[in-house]
């Protein structure tokens, strides 16, 4: 009886200690605390006007900065243009000059990001597959950054100012229900 009461007394207090469950920080490097920066930095960036030497001084150094995607003048085209056969009246200036441009255009397509996923709820039943929960927090900037010759001729950014995701998963059978479908006899 007391071994049971113990046992008892040890999964309540296991319940709440959700600090035990795994969180996942992932960051893509990069000197921004958050999006609004990232996008003030970005707005500096003017076509026809902004040279690369500035484009690196304001954060977004395609030699320093990790995961930079370099794009050729095809990959540009494809990236821009939502259909390379649409009328030239339609498409921006800097990309009709980066089609003229042949291997002198170039563009930097960068996404940086912080991201934050962390297991929240009752340790117990997470412990033994019952119910999960997780909740991922954060932000996402893309920048895509068109250059022929050092100088800035096109930029376009997208991205996730917040981002607020909770995946809420009940599993009926815990531990059992895993091994139903790792088996292949489950859903």
């Amino acid at each position: 009886m007391q071994t049971c009461a113990a046992l008892l007394l040890a999964m309540a207090l296991l319940s709440a200690c959700s600090s035990w469950l795994p969180a996942v920080h992932r960051e893509v490097s990069n000197p921004w605390p958050d999006f609004a920066a990232v996008k003030r930095s970005f707005d500096h960036i003017t076509p026809f006007q902004t040279s690369m030497d500035q484009v690196r001084a304001l954060g977004f150094d395609p030699d320093k900065t990790p995961n930079v995607q370099m794009l050729n003048q095809a990959q540009v085209i494809e990236a821009v243009l939502p259909s390379p056969l649409q009328e030239r009246s339609t498409v921006p200036q800097g990309v009709l000059q980066c089609m003229q441009a042949g291997s002198a255009c170039m563009a930097y397509a960068m996404t940086p990001s912080r991201i934050e996923q962390r297991r929240v709820g009752n340790f117990v039943l997470d412990f033994l597959n019952f119910h999960r929960q997780s909740v991922t927090t954060g932000w996402k900037f893309s920048a895509l950054i068109v250059v022929i010759d050092q100088q800035v001729v096109y930029t376009q950014w997208s991205g996730e100012p917040q981002i607020h995701t909770t995946i809420d998963r009940n599993i009926p059978l815990g531990p059992l229900q895993n091994f139903e479908e790792s088996l292949g006899i489950g859903m």
